[in-house]
């Protein structure tokens, strides 16, 4: 079976603009997502208690935002393929109903939903991830993963295979990941 993680926030949709509303209500002063050129963006802004915070007001209230306008192509591109797509977010486990929702109301196809703070425990079964985080496509690096993701301010200066879209990432899977007999 093809597995492959695929992230939510900043890969199937846009959380950067939702989390800095909810973190200026923190610190007037933060600044916007296209300032924010490393992963601890927030760091001197807000406490990591009041990221955390925003972050769950976003994601529980997680159906008043689109999916980007190719999620769900590049999703059921992937089905297509014969991928097994496990979704994989960075979020408190009190989010999975919401998180589960938006994907069903949206019609974007998946396999398995996890919520955890390290999608590392998925990589041995899997052959790709698609992620925003420079941390998680560095452990998928050196796990010898397959990875992709949408090129933003916060991991533009690494050395990862980052793109403007989903369709250029899966051209790229297609470029990487042979077919097999069995999809």
């Amino acid at each position: 079976m093809k597995k492959i993680i695929v992230d939510i926030d900043n890969t199937l949709w846009n959380l950067s603009p939702a989390l800095w509303e909810q973190l200026k209500s923190f610190n007037p002063d933060m600044p916007p997502p296209a300032q924010w050129s490393h992963w601890d963006f927030w760091e001197g802004f807000v406490s990591l208690r009041d990221l955390y915070r925003a972050l769950k007001i976003v994601h529980d209230h997680q159906d008043i935002y689109p999916p980007y306008r190719e999620a769900k192509p590049f999703l059921d591109a992937l089905k297509a393929r014969g991928y097994y797509i496990l979704i994989a977010s960075h979020r408190e486990k009190g989010t999975y109903n919401p998180t589960v929702r938006w994907l069903d109301k949206h019609r974007l196809a998946y396999d398995e939903v996890h919520l955890m703070s390290d999608k590392s425990a998925l990589f041995d079964s899997c052959l790709a991830i698609v992620d925003d985080s420079p941390v998680t496509l560095e452990k998928a690096a050196h796990a010898g993963i397959l990875r992709a993701g949408l090129r933003e301010p916060w991991n533009a200066g690494t050395d990862h295979p980052l793109f403007s879209s989903l369709y250029e990432i899966l051209d790229y899977l297609d470029a990487h990941i042979p077919p097999r007999k069995d999809s």
